[in-house]
């Protein structure tokens, strides 16, 4: 009886051993590949979280700068169609008593060229004191200029004191 006893005590452990291998150590190892499941979304949640704080915080900044990147746009024109800085450029020089000659300029941007830009010929003919009014108006426009190769000339007809002025103008694009 004993050994009947021994058997089935033996027979007992064998399938406690078995039902532990079998049925309880899946269940563990599944407790333990959902638990690195939840670790992973844990994180990936925060970085979630925190994007979104960013976020939050680049809308608050935007919002209260928006009035002065509006103001920098406007510092640059549309290069395909420059139709607004040409006009501004024409009526400055009406203004100032100028007659303004434009001629866009073709060359290849250099290397070192951050931004975008458009280049124009141009020609005035008037008196030296308009040409400085223009000049002036011209510095405090809101477009980013750079004007080089300036020179000053009888111009062609015969006229009262006025001079010939001719430089080249390099106004930025926007690159968008």
């Amino acid at each position: 009886m004993i050994k009947n006893k021994n058997i089935t005590l033996m027979i007992l452990g064998i399938v406690a051993v078995l039902l532990a291998g079998f049925a309880i150590r899946p269940l563990f190892l599944n407790i333990k590949q959902n638990s690195k499941t939840l670790l992973i979304y844990k994180e990936t949640l925060a970085q979630i979280e925190k994007k979104s704080e960013n976020l939050r915080g680049f809308q608050l900044t935007y919002e209260t700068h928006r009035a002065d990147l509006k103001k920098m746009d406007q510092l640059f024109i549309d290069k395909e169609e420059p139709v607004e800085f040409i006009e501004f450029l024409e009526g400055e020089a009406a203004r100032s008593k100028l007659t303004i000659d434009l001629t866009p300029v073709i060359f290849k941007a250099g290397e070192g060229e951050v931004w975008p830009s458009t280049s124009f010929r141009v020609e005035l003919v008037g008196s030296f004191s308009n040409f400085l009014k223009f000049l002036d108006k011209i510095e405090s426009s809101p477009y980013l200029i750079t004007l080089s190769g300036l020179s000053l000339n009888k111009p062609a007809k015969n006229t009262n004191g006025d001079i010939a002025i001719s430089f080249q103008m390099k106004v930025y694009a926007s690159s968008l």
